[in-house]
Formats: structure tokens, sequence, C-alpha cells
């Protein structure tokens, strides 16, 4: 692999299941990475991560950062692999980390967010998102997230709404689902609306 984007590809809307961040260190969800020969090993593990074989991953992810402790990505990736294998707070551990590493890492932060959602701990996801967004007002896989937050967890539509439709002009794709929960949140809020204004 060549280059490599920087953002954190997610599958879908509330599963657990998350893909690896594609490169081994980044600031943000969006900017593109420098091209980096990566070793095969770390290769092997991202690979293990987009097959779902977290749990082959992991010690590839380990022995990658004991040899270079100081880029966030992995840590990020080694988080992901934990989250997916049921450690949650070996996630939360490695994801601190890469926060620690990078605090400008956008993606560190919506990795947090959907972990912390995930543990209902729905304030702190918020926060995480939010810092997410702060860093990177176009990282448009977190504002899908906390438009999942806002609509699914916290019972806000209109601020979903306003994310699904930011998620959808940032991320170029034709997000059918995504597509379809606008359309929902838009028949729901004109319908409330509908029943307010009687």
């Amino acid at each position: 692999m060549a280059g490599f984007a920087s953002l954190l590809l997610l599958s879908a809307c509330s599963s657990t299941s998350t893909r690896p961040q594609q490169s081994t260190d980044s600031g943000t969800g969006t900017q593109q990475a420098a091209p980096v020969k990566l070793p095969r090993s770390y290769d092997k593990a991202l690979v293990l991560m987009q097959s779902d074989d977290y749990q082959a991953a992991i010690p590839l992810l380990q022995a990658f950062i004991e040899k270079k402790p100081q880029l966030a990505g992995p840590y990020i990736n080694l988080g992901i692999a934990y989250q997916n294998t049921g450690q949650a707070e070996a996630a939360l551990t490695a994801l601190n980390k890469a926060v620690d590493l990078n605090p400008a890492n956008a993606a560190a932060f919506q990795q947090l967010g959907i972990l912390y959602r995930e543990q209902g701990k729905f304030d702190a996801a918020l926060d995480a998102y939010n810092t997410a967004l702060t860093l990177d007002t176009g990282y448009a896989l977190a504002h899908r997230n906390v438009g999942i937050l806002y609509d699914l967890y916290l019972q806000q539509p209109a601020l979903a709404l306003d994310h699904y439709r930011k998620y959808l002009e940032l991320s170029g794709t034709d997000d059918q689902t995504v597509s379809r929960w606008v359309v929902d949140l838009e028949r729901r809020s004109g319908s409330t609306q509908a029943r307010a204004a009687q």
C-alpha cells in the first residue's frame, strides 16, 4: 500500500465493528497522510482487521508499537481491535494513549466517542465527538456518529438531522442508509411541528 488516507473506516451505524486507521499516524480524520512504506507485519495487521480478524491483529499491532511507541495511529488500531474483541478497558487505554501522543488526532477522539457510546456514557461520547469535530470540522464520519448519538440516544432529532446532512454533504458518497434516516427525521419533525401548531 503506497499512500494511506488517515480516515477511520466505520461500518454499520451502531455496530462495534470498526475498520482500521490505514496510516501509522495522522492529525485529523480527513487529511491525506504522506505515502509511507509500512512494515509487512503492520500491513498484515491492517489486512486482518479489514477481514474482521481482530484477535490475530492484536499481537502484530503490539509488536509494531514496541518498535514505534511514539506513533498514535497504531494505538488507535489497537484500540479498535480490542474494542471488537470485547476488551473495552484495553481499548480505552490504547485510545487514551493515542490522544496523549497526538492530541490533535481527530480519529482518536472519534473512536473514543464510539467506545463511550457503546458503554452508555453518552455525555463522554458527545464530548469526544465534539472534540473530533473541533479538530476537523470536515470529518464526515464524526458527523455521522454524533448524528447517531443525537438521534438514537439523546433524543434530539433536529441536531441529529443537522449532522446527518453534514455527513452526506462531506462524505461524497450516496449513503442510502443515512439518506433514509434524514427522510425519516424530516417526516417525524414535520409531524411534530404540525401537532405543535394545532
